[in-house]
């Protein structure tokens, strides 16, 4: 009868405020505080699958009422073991365990715990025949407690299992929710960072052909930090390029109020820092870091992000791109770390085909150079060469192949326009004589003396003066008729006279001097006659001065 009495305690007032209660959570509160009332009860834990998991989503102490959500995992020493929970829910059925001594609690001292006996009921919460928790009340050992049933328990077990089963399905749903929310809000920050990853590579696309139109090395390095910071959300760039000794050149860079600025001035030995490390030894093409101080010109100028980005010609480095979020702030994106090595790769790129291109481009003028002084050199050569096979060697005036190519053409403009053409043959007289008698050296200088005099004679158009072979001259004379030819061939005369070059046994005429004879002709070319037949014509002219007593002339 009394243990009757002690349910319908425990019961009626329960499930009068059940009906009342909103939420597990108040369910559970409402629970605990009529085991506590109605049978002395100080500790009660709730145990739950969540997520695939037994976690703790109740426990009441003396302490009081602790709710947990999400539920907490088992500490690793629990008074309940979880062997009893786990066959209290495996057989879907209430237990009483008799005779349970519960160890002390954490802060409670030793010394002071009193060692009682306790019964523990353990109540499977079961849905559709799945265990989804399990209610483990430790009840105080007396008469009163010592008489409940197991079953006595049933409909509070069916009641909790109830509700602990919306509850969970609604947690469920309700994650599910968050979840999804979170997706889509996490799925809405990847599409816009997607397009903005899009957008960049569709501008690093646009500087890249404005690298490949740069129309020069300095140009293109200008050009790439300008474009950079304008559209690839960077505040300050700066580009170094490595030299021999394991020394970097500055080129362009950014100063402090974020204006593009010409940096060659800056050479420095390659910095012993963090990023060199990763760079360089560690072949990394890129290397970040943040809350780290920033630099300008070696000195600190503030704090930020900073990343270098190696340039590479294969395996070999060949220099930095430095950047920082020096004047803005703005925190380093995810796409940053794809955007600057692809930014990298281009300006490497540009940089390897620049240097290929200009170095090209050095070699093809130093080889056009060498091509035009050889070019220069063979010209000299050549008209060099022309200039002595159509020159005398020994008296520096036209020889007879000059005169030969000269008649013919001078005879057919002659004949061409019926103009007069007029022939003088000149021989030294008895220079054979004078040869064996004052040696072949000062012959030739009679020949030399003779030649310079005689060739400055007859200055107009066409005329040509030629040494013709041996002691003997050719005086060609285009347009000029027989009266010029008579008068060309008195001043050559004269001039020969006017010399004085002493001799013995000369022309009858003046034996004590060098003179010389002349044939003269004159023609004017046609059909019936030939340039042989002109020049035979002029010689028999000379052979007759020459019979007639020599240092004379005479016309055909």
């Amino acid at each position: 009868m009394a243990q009757n009495a002690l349910l319908t305690q425990f019961y009626q007032p329960l499930l009068n405020h059940w009906s009342k209660a909103h939420g597990f959570r108040t369910l559970c509160e409402l629970t605990c505080r009529h085991f506590a009332l109605v049978f002395g009860v100080e500790k009660i834990t709730l145990a739950v699958a969540y997520k695939s998991h037994w976690k703790i989503m109740l426990d009441m102490t003396q302490a009081g009422i602790q709710f947990h959500l999400p539920p907490l995992v088992f500490p690793e020493h629990s008074d309940v073991p979880f062997h009893q929970m786990h066959k209290a829910v495996r057989q879907h059925r209430p237990a009483l365990l008799h005779d349970i001594e519960l160890n002390p609690e954490p802060h409670v001292p030793r010394s002071v715990v009193s060692h009682t006996q306790k019964i523990r009921l353990l109540l499977p919460l079961v849905r559709r025949g799945i265990g989804i928790g399990c209610l483990t009340v430790d009840l105080p050992d007396n008469a009163a407690t010592r008489q409940l049933q197991e079953d006595d328990f049933l409909q509070l077990s069916t009641l909790l299992a109830a509700e602990l089963d919306a509850f969970l399905l609604n947690a469920s749903i309700q994650d599910e929710h968050i979840g999804r929310r979170s997706a889509e809000r996490e799925l809405k920050i990847s599409l816009q960072e997607q397009r903005h990853l899009q957008q960049q590579l569709q501008t690093l696309h646009d500087i890249s052909f404005q690298l490949w139109r740069a129309h020069s090395m300095d140009h293109m390095l200008f050009t790439a930090v300008d474009e950079a910071k304008k559209h690839l959300d960077i505040d300050r760039m700066a580009i170094f390029l490595f030299e021999e000794g394991e020394r970097m050149q500055g080129t362009y860079g950014t100063d402090l109020q974020g204006n593009t600025v010409d940096e060659h001035y800056f050479e420095s030995a390659i910095p012993d820092m963090w990023f060199a490390t990763l760079t360089l030894e560690q072949k990394e093409y890129l290397a970040i870091e943040e809350n780290t101080p920033l630099y300008h010109d070696l000195k600190q100028v503030g704090f930020g992000w900073s990343a270098y980005v190696s340039l590479w010609d294969e395996d070999t480095p060949i220099g930095w791109i430095a950047c920082d979020n020096l004047l803005s702030g703005m925190p380093l994106r995810d796409y940053h770390r794809q955007i600057l090595k692809q930014f990298g790769f281009i300006v490497s790129q540009h940089l390897v085909r620049r240097r290929a291109e200009e170095q090209l481009i050095r070699l093809n003028t130093e080889l056009e150079q060498r091509v035009s002084e050889r070019t220069q050199a063979l010209l000299q050569a050549n008209e060099k060469l022309e200039k002595i096979s159509r020159q005398d060697p020994l008296t520096e005036v036209a020889n007879r192949r000059v005169f030969d190519e000269m008649f013919a053409e001078e005879w057919r403009r002659a004949e061409r326009h019926q103009l007069p053409l007029s022939l003088l043959i000149m021989d030294v007289d008895h220079f054979k004589h004078y040869n064996d008698s004052y040696g072949h050296a000062a012959g030739d200088h009679c020949l030399k003396t003779l030649a310079k005099a005689l060739s400055s004679l007859e200055r107009r158009a066409g005329a040509l003066f030629a040494r013709y072979g041996g002691e003997e001259f050719v005086l060609l004379l285009p347009g000029q008729d027989q009266q010029a030819a008579r008068y060309a061939a008195k001043r050559a005369l004269y001039a020969v006279q006017a010399l004085q070059l002493p001799r013995e046994n000369g022309a009858d005429s003046a034996p004590d001097i060098v003179t010389i004879s002349i044939g003269v002709s004159t023609i004017i070319p046609s059909s019936c006659r030939t340039p042989g037949d002109f020049f035979k014509q002029a010689d028999l002219a000379l052979y007759e001065a020459k019979s007639k007593g020599r240092n004379q002339l005479f016309v055909a």
